[in-house]
């Protein structure tokens, strides 16, 4: 909803206030309905179309359960006394709800309710007298929002401030230079309260394109529409979009389906940008402990005259004094176990500067995506439509590629690795055929890595390789010497009833490798 129609709306309510102490009713998790002398002001809060409507129709009683979310509990008995103002930040999607305090068995101090009718990100907040957060509807932590939190307890920070032309204190002249200096959907950035509806509406009824520039009687035509507009709103965009033509309808029906593929694919990009950012905080998680890693190879090196050949384990006192449990490779010196105690400790450290690097790139990435995300309906048909087109050609060639991450192996051979439960059966059961070889490490959870044969023999240098991905992708990626099981494919099978990724196989061989999760060149 934008900022104009919202200003119509609270100019119906303005005669009614202040009014006296009214009961909220709650139909859905989403709808708020609060009765204000006579007639009922209705807050949709559902994203991405909130809405503020005055209106004297008859509205939904409570939901067919009569259950209540927390926060309208929280309305309920904080903001139950006289409504006594209703007032709207410049023509922006915010109003502030001014509720007076309640007497009586259990008395209240006054109370402001926020409503942020903005889009996707729409919310209702509900403020104390100092402007301290009492509850919202939808809290938001600084893992969604680094820079603005709502969280009960926390001040409450509006959207940060902006500067527009406000068009009922504008004179014509400055109407006419701001609707001849861009195209008509720049008046979005230009004049305040005015967004996507009302520059569609505003086309449709001027005939002039959005992305167009007004121009001589273009530019009074479109003058005198932004007048009307002004004048009333909702009947004007009531009027100008009761009677599309097909031209128009098709416009529109295309405009929606963009929308609809962009923000689908936005949000499955930041959902998948999340993940990566958690594994990479498991990354740093493991390298935390290379310092123990490296303390245990210099306990080695200072007590190695002590350590028996052919021990598997020791207790050493460390350099305070306390006693350290060892393990041991039996078959290797004290300074053999010391050096690959660093090896594993070194490994640790660069995985951990690697993951700082990445955590970079991930967290812009993150921050283009939410940016694209909440800007979306802003966008015009051109550009959503380069956009969605962008983001269709991305998403077919996914799915050309098809699952799991490939590499390029020894001798031209394509190796596959899932990247998830549900991408280890796809490469498995869909993708590899009979004489491929299958490999997965040996004891531990990790990912199923396929070496595409292709009617050819797989020399034993690819099957390397693959195992090296294979250790790499699992939980035996910080250990030496893995253990990696391999086979054909054909002697892979499921069990009825096991999870995904859960297999069977026999007539397997095994190789032992140092894990890697680029052992060469990657294909894609």
């Amino acid at each position: 909803m934008e900022g104009i129609l919202i200003r119509e709306q609270l100019q119906r309510l303005q005669p009614q206030l202040p009014a006296g102490r009214q009961g909220w009713r709650f139909p859905d998790p989403h709808t708020f309905i609060l009765p204000v002398a006579g007639t009922q002001l209705l807050l949709l809060n559902r994203p991405p179309d909130p809405r503020l409507e005055v209106t004297d129709e008859r509205l939904p009683q409570a939901g067919v359960n009569g259950q209540r979310t927390g926060f309208q509990d929280l309305l309920v008995a904080r903001a139950a006394g006289p409504l006594q103002a209703a007032r709207q930040e410049k023509l922006d999607r915010i109003v502030r709800l001014e509720f007076g305090p309640t007497s009586g068995f259990v008395s209240q101090p006054p109370v402001t309710l926020v409503a942020e009718l903005t889009g996707r990100n729409c919310n209702l907040i509900l403020l104390d007298e100092k402007g301290i957060i009492l509850g919202a509807a939808r809290e938001v932590r600084s893992d969604r929002n680094r820079f603005r939190q709502i969280v009960s307890g926390r001040p409450y920070e509006g959207p940060p401030p902006y500067e527009k032309l406000d068009p009922y204190g504008a004179t014509d002249e400055e109407l006419r230079e701001v609707l001849g200096s861009g195209a008509l959907k720049s008046l979005r950035q230009r004049v305040d309260g005015i967004g996507p509806q009302l520059v569609r509406a505003l086309a449709r009824h001027t005939g002039i394109p959005e992305d167009q520039r007004p121009e001589g009687a273009d530019l009074d035509r479109a003058l005198n529409s932004l007048r009307d507009l002004l004048a009333g709103p909702e009947r004007f965009v009531r009027e100008a979009l009761k009677q599309p033509t097909p031209a128009q309808v098709a416009r529109e029906q295309k405009r929606q389906r963009n929308l609809q593929l962009s923000r689908s694919e936005l949000e499955r990009e930041l959902t998948v940008n999340a993940r990566r950012l958690d594994d990479l905080e498991k990354t740093r998680d493991a390298a935390r402990k290379a310092g123990r890693l490296r303390t245990i190879g210099e306990l080695l090196l200072t007590y190695g005259s002590q350590v028996e050949v052919g021990s598997s384990r020791i207790t050493l006192p460390d350099f305070t004094g306390l006693p350290t449990e060892i393990e041991l490779d039996p078959a290797k010196s004290a300074m053999q176990n010391a050096q690959l105690y660093f090896e594993r400790a070194r490994k640790r450290e660069n995985r951990a500067l690697q993951a700082n690097e990445r955590e970079k790139e991930l967290l812009a990435q993150r921050e283009r995506l939410e940016e694209t995300l909440a800007t979306l309906e802003d966008l015009g048909d051109r550009e959503l439509d380069e956009l969605a087109t962008a983001l269709r050609g991305e998403k077919r060639e996914q799915k050309r590629r098809g699952p799991g991450a490939r590499y390029e192996g020894p001798h031209g051979f394509t190796v596959l690795v899932g990247r998830s439960a549900r991408e280890n059966d796809q490469l498995t059961f869909r993708v590899a055929r009979s004489r491929d070889v299958w490999l997965h490490v040996q004891g531990f959870h990790g990912s199923h890595v396929i070496i595409q044969a292709q009617n050819r023999e797989v020399p034993f240098e690819t099957i390397l390789f693959a195992a090296q991905l294979a250790a790499g992708h699992s939980k035996a990626s910080d250990s030496e010497n893995v253990p990696v099981d391999y086979t054909l494919k054909k002697n892979v099978w499921k069990v009825k009833g096991q999870p995904p990724g859960a297999v069977h196989f026999s007539q397997q061989k095994t190789v032992y490798v140092t894990p890697s999760r680029n052992p060469g060149k990657v294909q894609s």
